[in-house]
């Protein structure tokens, strides 16, 4: 959508100027990073598009067909470790599913729908919550995994939640969704609270499964340790992919002076210099995730060329910007768990480009 029908909308909503201090700290200037940077990637995006390449439909309905076949093949042969298999391709499926519900509604974006999350919820809980307000007390992302995981620096955090998930990953990870969609249930039936669209548009998978299996009992047991391999490998890779690092900043550390919104993603981003480039890993892997919250709506396949622009903005800003591994990434997840000190200077950005 362009940011000035947006913006001529918008007029038709207002009420009066405010009296009192906005709730959220973050400033959008003209000549701040966030904006000096859209206006400066606005040619490059009017020149190769905004929406999907052939490459991301490719990989996104590959990806979706290799889970079937494999899915029916784990059905005929009564096979665990097909049904494995087949779950590690379906959070390819639904983390790359990810990348088109940050777009305008099309069809793809319901290849989520087939875990026990919905694209629709996704869109609130992800897109409105996690992308606006990332890695604070607002963060849906964060505050919906405590006490169980917490990643804000509090002093209160006892020995369990510091260092238990070390241990408790394995069991309780893979059962995240899946408690989600109980509780939806749950609330439909107690509560009369609408079902997102979506909600289970997964079960069309145990309909498959049962089509081609032996009985229904193994059907659901075929069902579930696919959906479980699945939740385990997308949320593994979801909390060690970008965002959580002693050097990253969570609430309650020393937030920057100036807190532009772009400067404060960039606060709370990291990109893994291993996936960076490669379109199939950076569609399935939440790759190149700094150009991905800056520019959300924009297909995964056009972030690569914006890297120029991008870091010629950072050097205009004096902002540094420099890349995470994923090892790096994956014990910064337990090194914050474990954190109860808030960082009391700038997290990661120390030093000035010259």
């Amino acid at each position: 959508m362009s940011v000035k029908v947006l913006r001529s909308s918008l007029k038709k909503f207002y009420v009066k100027d405010i009296s009192t201090p906005r709730n959220s700290p973050y400033t959008f200037h003209e000549d701040g990073f966030y904006k000096t940077f859209k206006r400066k990637v606005q040619p490059i995006l009017k020149e190769i598009g905004t929406g999907p390449s052939w490459k991301t439909l490719v990989i996104q309905d590959g990806l979706a067909l290799a889970f079937v076949v494999l899915t029916v093949a784990c059905s005929v042969l009564s096979s665990y470790t097909l049904a494995a298999f087949a779950g590690v391709f379906l959070s390819m499926v639904i983390t790359c599913a990810h990348n088109f519900f940050h777009q305008k509604d099309n069809w793809r974006m319901h290849y989520f729908d087939l875990s026990f999350s919905t694209a629709h919820e996704w869109r609130v809980s992800h897109a409105l919550s996690h992308h606006l307000y990332t890695n604070t007390a607002n963060d849906i992302e964060i505050s919906t995994l405590e006490p169980l995981w917490e990643f804000l620096p509090k002093p209160d955090k006892n020995l369990l939640q510091r260092y238990g998930s070390i241990v408790y990953d394995l069991v309780l990870v893979p059962l995240v969704p899946l408690c989600q969609h109980v509780l939806n249930i749950f609330a439909a039936c107690v509560k009369g609270k609408a079902l997102p669209p979506g909600e289970f548009a997964q079960y069309s998978v145990l309909i498959m499964i049962s089509i081609f299996s032996q009985s229904f009992w193994l059907a659901l047991r075929l069902f579930m340790a696919l959906h479980l391999t699945a939740y385990f490998v997308f949320l593994f890779i979801g909390l060690t992919a970008a965002h959580h690092h002693p050097d990253i900043f969570h609430d309650g550390d020393k937030m920057r002076d100036n807190p532009d919104w772009g400067l404060c993603q960039l606060d709370a981003v990291r990109d893994r210099m291993e996936v960076t480039g490669n379109l199939l890993m950076v569609l399935t892997t939440f790759g190149e995730h700094t150009l991905h919250h800056l520019l959300p709506t924009v297909d995964h396949s056009k972030l690569n060329s914006l890297y120029p622009v991008f870091l010629e903005t950072c050097k205009e800003f004096n902002i540094p910007f420099s890349f995470m591994n994923w090892p790096t990434l994956f014990a910064g997840k337990y090194l914050q768990m474990a954190n109860i000190t808030p960082n009391s200077n700038y997290p990661g950005y120390k030093v000035k480009v010259s």
